[in-house]
């Protein structure tokens, strides 16, 4: 027997495995392959309706015998011009001469500019005409100007398509390109030496797709082929037995559904479809869990809304369930409207309780059935008003007619602003309203509980919602806040509540509050100073639209709270005391929805997500800064019953399904412990976004990162203020003082694909009566998905490292635990 040594073992394995390759490549090819594909095969398409494809190139193609797919589209501005586009009558007679008719949308829309209910519109406006001039529906699609989108690919199944084209100016190999992504090189110019190069690419199973526009183009000029090239390239292949065929003649030699199921979409960048080679140079991030710089307060786990009537709704129970069960600590609940007249039935920005109205003789009638049925759902599931003293019941109100408003978006906002917003006709009559309310609430809930709730008066009296002054505001405060401390004196009470304190008169207004509590003459007791727990005012951003694209301003909100925080150092007296803004959001309006306000759909995607992981941390580093103590930041978004699906309103879930931006605040809610320091190539710090937003020629890739007993995690995201498409960002974390050994790694994120019902609900496409499957499918992509399955990594010498890609306005965390 001839002994076996390690030089021959090593060619029998390297045999071994060419065999086992050979063999899987041989399936595939069985799989997909009809016959087999034959060398000198060539695709000719030609794309934009240009009118000489009907004069002249047609003829020609007759003339040689050549196959060939006409992608049409009505060009806007003018396709109706004929001088430049084919009418329906010629696109109709090349079907009728034996071409394809491809799709190329309705009007040259790029698809990833748009969602996949406008993919599905720009698709069926030619299947459309198709129909109406009797032509057969179109079965292949090229992407205008070759930008491709992953929303795309399940709308192009579901209608039926069998192949896509893109750019990418390299020869098609069915086993390896999906049929969606065909690539094809272009004949625009005069560069014949890089045509007849890519002619030769067909062989070995490749196919060559060429890509012609106008011979010549009269609309635009800048991608014609003139006529005598064009015609050379066509004796080009006759005279060298090319075999030309158009896109649906693919289907003779490659099953379209098994490449479907078997070849995996690659994406690319570019407008030319090219893959991008080059990757970002790596952001460098390190991170030290054996230093504190504070601890980690749950400062996410406070929100707030309008409509105090969609607390006790099916979607509202839903979602207030999801809140009470992300945050270790509890979560507290603000809402408008407690005290307002009406018969509870909510409307945008509306909603009433009827807790206070008048007998005939002008006696008050308490009436706790609605405020108990909005505290009751909080309660139950472990959560604490922040209760809204407000707003003006109208047997109270000094002008109470028009009493309730009925705003819509898209009217001017101050039409909210009615009876409802005024002083009381008798503070005494108010402050009795407010102590028989407490008193209800210590007899139904018990003092104990009672007392871990936060009261406040009103809401921004600065503006609209308070038709009174200044002044008159101070004194409702002192009315409300003696009735508070009088029905239960361990009670806390704030305010004033009022806008963000970047703007000078809301710093003014703030200020002049904080000096009335500190040195004023109370209006209720007489008495110098007035009861004050904490301090609360509000922060928004200021997103807008701009060259077709949303940019968002976490600077403005920033600002705002930099001014505040500012404001309440300058009180040395006060300074200790805890800070809630009040409402802490990208924007103003929370039932503005984006058909009206367009830049508002930023709202339902990652965009929303990423601001969110990005504004928390720079909030907690403010505080830091001015030495204040900071409680926490209600974000002021909820949800709108009945409404439809993902229509733009800031909320944290659309008809019981959760929004990306909701698995944020579960991402915090796995924060504990103390905060650690954060260094590395970070371009971002507070102070800079403060002054400058997020616009500079990088992103904001940063992390917020905790560390607790036997758990250790960071928050990771990569934010841009621009809502542009931009390549993946490489990380490359460094990890110091982390017990050595192993630890358990999960590694949860949300982007485009994970996290994210947003994407799952357009790629079902966007039904506003989803079935109950799905529902489902819906309600399962809302939660908080693993990036990849959780696993063991081994931490040595006191430093771990790891290399993480994160999408534009992705956001990852990392949680690290061990015995």
């Amino acid at each position: 027997m001839k002994r076996i040594t390690c030089s021959n073992l090593t060619g029998l394995l390297q045999c071994l495995f060419f065999c086992f390759c050979l063999s899987g490549w041989q399936s595939l090819q069985a799989q997909l392959l009809k016959q087999p594909i034959p060398d000198r095969l060539v695709v000719l398409s030609f794309d934009d309706a240009a009118v000489t494809h009907a004069t002249y190139v047609a003829p020609l193609l007759k003339k040689y015998g050549f196959g060939a797919t006409f992608y049409v589209c009505e060009f806007p501005p003018d396709f109706a011009d004929t001088t430049k586009y084919m009418t329906w009558q010629q696109i109709r007679q090349l079907q009728q001469m034996g071409f394809e008719i491809g799709n190329h949308t309705g009007s040259h829309t790029h698809l990833n500019a748009i969602d996949s209910t406008h993919i599905v519109r720009e698709l069926e406006v030619i299947e459309d005409r198709c129909i109406q001039h009797n032509m057969a529906k179109p079965t292949t699609f090229a992407y205008p100007a070759y930008d491709t989108d992953p929303l795309a690919l399940p709308i192009l199944k579901r209608k039926g398509y069998q192949f896509a084209r893109v750019g990418g100016s390299r020869p098609y190999d069915p086993f390896s390109d999906h049929p969606y992504l065909i690539p094809s090189y272009s004949t625009s110019g005069t560069d014949t030496s890089r045509i007849m190069q890519a002619l030769r690419q067909a062989k070995d199973g490749k196919i060559v797709v060429l890509t012609v526009h106008g011979v010549p183009d009269f609309a635009h000029d800048w991608v014609t082929t003139p006529p005598e090239l064009f015609e050379s390239y066509l004796n080009y292949l006759k005279d060298h037995q090319y075999r030309v065929i158009g896109m649906r003649e693919l289907a003779n030699y490659i099953d379209p559904e098994e490449a479907l199921q078997k070849i995996r979409p690659v994406w690319t960048l570019g407008s030319e479809g090219i893959p991008v080679a080059d990757q970002l140079p790596p952001t460098r991030i390190q991170i030290d869990f054996t230093r504190s710089i504070g601890p980690m307060k749950p400062i996410y786990s406070w929100f707030g809304y309008d409509e105090p009537n969609y607390t006790y709704m099916k979607d509202g129970r839903k979602l207030l369930t999801a809140l009470a069960a992300l945050s270790p600590a509890p979560v507290y609940v603000r809402t408008h409207n407690l005290l307002t007249t009406g018969d509870g039935v909510p409307a945008l920005k509306w909603g009433s309780t009827n807790a206070y109205t008048e007998d005939a003789d002008g006696n008050p009638v308490y009436n706790w059935k609605l405020t108990d049925s909005i505290f009751d759902t909080y309660v139950q599931r472990g959560m604490k008003p922040l209760v809204e003293i407000g707003f003006m019941p109208e047997a109270l109100s000094s002008n109470p007619f028009p009493y309730r408003h009925d705003w819509q978006p898209g009217n001017q906002y101050a039409n909210i602003f009615t009876g409802w917003a005024y002083p009381p006709k008798d503070y005494q009559k108010w402050g009795e309203l407010i102590h028989q309310w407490v008193l209800h609430c210590v007899e139904r809930y018990g003092q104990v509980e009672v007392e871990t709730w936060l009261w406040e008066v009103w809401n921004e009296p600065n503006i609209g919602y308070w038709q009174g002054t200044a002044e008159e505001y101070q004194k409702l405060y002192d009315f409300s806040a003696e009735a508070v401390k009088r029905a239960l004196p361990g009670a806390r009470i704030g305010g004033p509540h009022s806008t963000g304190p970047g703007w000078d008169k809301a710093a003014a207004f703030l200020d002049s509050f904080l000096f009335h509590v500190e040195n004023g003459t109370n209006y209720a007791t007489s008495q110098q100073g007035s009861p004050l727990d904490f301090i609360a005012f509000h922060a928004k951003g200021a997103p807008k639209f701009v060259d077709g694209h949303v940019r968002m301003n976490m600077g403005a909100q920033l600002n705002d709270i930099a001014r505040g925080f500012e404001i309440v150092a300058s009180h040395p007296r006060l300074k200790h005391l805890p800070i809630i803004i009040g409402e802490s959001d990208p924007e103003g309006c929370a039932a503005c929805s984006m058909d009206v306000y367009p830049h508002n759909g930023y709202r339902n995607g990652t965009m929303y997500s990423s601001y969110t992981a990005a504004a928390f941390p720079r909030k907690m580093e403010l505080a830091d800064h001015y030495g204040v103590n900071l409680l926490g930041a209600v974000t002021w978004a909820f949800e709108f019953e009945d409404q439809p699906w993902f229509h733009g309103f800031r909320d944290l879930s659309t008809n019981g399904v959760d929004k990306p931006v909701l698995n944020v605040f579960r991402m915090m809610g796995q924060l504990s412990g103390s905060r650690v320091p954060v260094t590395g190539d970070l371009a971002y710090d507070a102070m800079t976004i403060r002054d400058s937003s997020v616009r500079g020629p990088v992103p904001d890739i940063s992390a917020l990162a905790t560390v607790d007993d036997h758990q250790a995690a960071v928050l990771l995201w990569n934010y841009h203020d621009e809502d542009l498409p931009a390549q993946d960002a490489n990380i490359r974390l460094t990890l110091s003082g982390l017990p050595a050994g192993r630890l358990l790694m999960q590694h949860f994120r949300i982007d485009r694909d994970h996290s994210n019902a947003y994407t799952t609900w357009q790629q079902l496409g966007s039904p506003q009566y989803p079935d109950g499957k799905q529902y489902t499918e819906l309600e399962e992509a809302g939660q908080l998905e693993l990036w990849e399955s959780p696993k063991w990594i081994n931490s040595s010498d006191d430093r771990t490292v790891l290399t993480i890609k994160l999408p534009r306005q992705g956001v990852s965390l990392l949680k690290f635990t061990w015995d």
